[in-house]
């Protein structure tokens, strides 16, 4: 069974939302029934009552207006979102914090009435490969720094689910044991994984919107890391983090030209935007940089498309996740559990 909670849902008016760089976009033809037009289709939520999805966010309770130049001022977002969530971090540019365990598939209501500034994901924990039980695809992998990563791990289109499928890459630096245990990296398993909710909180100036827990930041800045899973799941197995994790984040956003997404971290790093894969940087490896200018995607101006982006930590020493953007995104987004 799919459950798809979308996080946001008719709140964000023209808000600063997740990535959004001056506001958040129109939800008109993208969020209603979790479809942003022209991009993927995800299964509705079930009728309420029926044990299906929640939203952490309420219809309609947002603030409403446009982005530059708007009347109305949009509500403070409290952070973090709740006191129920823990690990909370602030880093280089922006926060990170621990939400629910989501195991079980139920993903409870956020009282929140607003998430302006705010990205939800779900963040998985998996025993480590090298301890008694751990998972094959964690702290085993060889290193694919020297070589920029493994390319193809992946199918170039992502799977009817919203989830990336595995491509049975010949490349030995992949580092992954089976379609079986990768099929585990971002769907619910009983004793493999543990999953929970993740918020980043981002930064938003001259229209270019950043979350960086990682390395190398430049101008002198602060070194930050991102390790959300400190002393939950399956603990830090020995280590003083938190290691072996994938994290997703759903959303949507207004095509509106000349956009850019950049992502800069480790491990495996896939970004799809309107189904299709756009940065591709599978296997362990040290932190490295993947980029897409919009405009060379054949979209189209006005339409609301998807995107996704899954991440795994899959060795000891660093955790880097570094996010720059300027897209507009029409929601905060989407949790997708199979």
């Amino acid at each position: 069974m799919q459950e798809v909670s979308h996080l946001g849902d008719r709140a964000c008016g023209a808000l600063i939302l997740a990535l959004v760089s001056m506001g958040c976009a129109s939800n008109r033809g993208g969020t209603e029934g979790n479809t942003a037009t022209g991009g993927s289709k995800y299964v509705p939520p079930p009728p309420p009552g029926t044990g299906g999805s929640a939203s952490f966010i309420p219809r309609d309770a947002g603030a409403i207006g446009g982005a530059a130049g708007a009347s109305t001022a949009p509500l403070a977002t409290p952070w973090p979102p709740s006191a129920d969530y823990t690990n909370v971090t602030d880093v280089t540019y922006g926060a990170y914090a621990l939400g629910p365990d989501i195991s079980t598939g139920s993903v409870p209501v956020n009282p929140l009435k607003t998430c302006v500034g705010l990205l939800y994901g779900v963040v998985r924990d998996f025993k480590m490969g090298s301890q008694t039980g751990g998972h094959p695809d964690f702290e085993t992998a060889p290193d694919s720094t020297n070589q920029g990563g493994v390319k193809g791990i992946v199918a170039s289109t992502l799977g009817s689910d919203g989830k990336p499928m595995y491509a049975n890459p010949t490349d030995p630096l992949a580092g992954i044991t089976s379609q079986d245990t990768f099929n585990q990296w971002y769907n619910n398993t009983q004793d493999i994984n543990m999953s929970y909710v993740v918020a980043l909180k981002l930064t938003t100036s001259n229209g270019l919107s950043t979350f960086s827990a990682s390395i190398k930041n430049g101008g002198g800045l602060a070194d930050s890391s991102f390790f959300p899973l400190d002393g939950a799941g399956f603990g830090n197995e020995g280590q003083n983090h938190n290691f072996s994790f994938t994290t997703e984040f759903h959303t949507a956003f207004t095509y509106k030209g000349g956009e850019t997404f950049t992502f800069v971290g480790d491990d495996d790093v896939w970004v799809f935007i309107n189904n299709q894969l756009v940065i591709d940087m599978g296997g362990r490896h040290g932190q490295l940089t993947g980029s897409v200018q919009l405009d060379t995607l054949g979209l189209t101006v006005g339409t609301n498309y998807d995107l996704a982006v899954f991440q795994a930590e899959r060795h000891t020493s660093q955790s880097n996740f570094r996010i720059d953007t300027t897209l507009a995104f029409t929601n905060c987004g989407q949790i997708i559990i199979t």
